[in-house]
């Protein structure tokens, strides 16, 4: 039994169909998708449509990250009228907007029903305990050797857990259980050019059906998705956050959390309000410039 494991594809189809093809080429029997197909690229309507294809002929178990929930939650603020968190196109709101336009409310309904967590089993072999952030929320980082991890390992009564989010892969083996992360398609962090996915496959060891990872490096064409991000608009529309995320595809350096923080910080420090997505864009510009963000709207990419 293989299993083809991807998660974070954030909008990427260029690095998306380049994992499809390599994983059926590699004889995939079945598929688990851990959530964030959306956001961060330019292509959401184009990874929808392909998700959606793929997942009608194959084999697929899938499951909801906290990018689909920025999404049904921004559905909600709409529908309520509440304007002061209407996304807007800044740094602060930006990416998610040109996201969001994109999405039909079949889309958004096909969100709402997917869970943030769920047990793959299949009689013969172990049960995996499948997960976006954490068992019990979408959100929840669990970095490889942390505390986190082994108090999860300890909480779930099967042998392996399997999440997404953080973006670094790996396998981390605490008291005979496994928790392993498949890294991410859309925009690794420190792998720029590749997309990072995971295959599992069954061995027998000692007698028993274990579970084998082998974590993967597709190449893409990293330059083309960056060059769109600027032709599709989506640069102009998100600002210093879609800086980050260019430099991160270019560079595998990833500054955003930082940058987001520092931004709110230095709002906070002036007085001014720090509400989400409110935060002026002169102090995104200073928290681009101290962690050596270039504006590449100033640049031919």
């Amino acid at each position: 039994m293989k299993i083809g494991i991807l998660s974070d594809i954030h909008s990427n189809i260029v690095a998306f169909r380049e994992c499809i093809k390599y994983l059926e080429k590699e004889g995939c029997d079945e598929y688990i998708f851990l959530g964030d197909y959306v956001s961060d690229t330019p292509y959401t309507r184009e990874t929808m449509d392909c998700l959606y294809e793929f997942t009608s002929s194959h084999t697929c178990h899938l499951l909801r990250g906290n990018r689909e929930e920025y999404m049904l939650g921004q559905q909600k603020v709409l529908k309520e009228g509440r304007r002061d968190q209407f996304w807007r196109y800044n740094s602060a709101s930006g990416n998610l907007l040109f996201t969001y336009e994109q999405l039909t409310d079949e889309d958004l309904d096909f969100f709402s029903k997917l869970p943030i967590t769920f047990d793959y089993e299949k009689t013969g072999y172990p049960t995996i305990k499948c997960c976006h952030g954490s068992p019990v929320s979408s959100r929840e980082l669990i970095q490889l050797g942390s505390d986190e991890a082994r108090s999860w390992l300890d909480k779930i009564p099967c042998d392996y857990m399997i999440c997404a989010h953080t973006h670094f892969p790996g396998e981390y083996v605490y008291k005979d259980k496994h928790y392993m992360n498949s890294g991410c398609i859309g925009i690794s962090i420190n792998d720029a050019g590749f997309a990072q996915c995971m295959i599992l496959e069954d061995e027998l060891s000692d007698g028993k059906v274990v579970w084998k990872p082998t974590f993967l490096k597709i190449p893409y064409d990293n330059k083309k998705v960056v060059r769109d991000m600027v032709s599709f608009g989506l640069l102009e529309k998100g600002k210093w956050f879609i800086n980050c995320n260019i430099k991160i595809l270019l560079t595998g350096e990833d500054r955003a959390a930082e940058m987001v923080a520092l931004a709110a910080k230095l709002s906070e420090e002036a007085g001014e309000r720090t509400v989400w997505p409110e935060i002026e864009e002169k102090y995104f510009a200073i928290a681009a410039e101290e962690f050596n963000i270039p504006d590449y709207r100033e640049e031919a990419l």
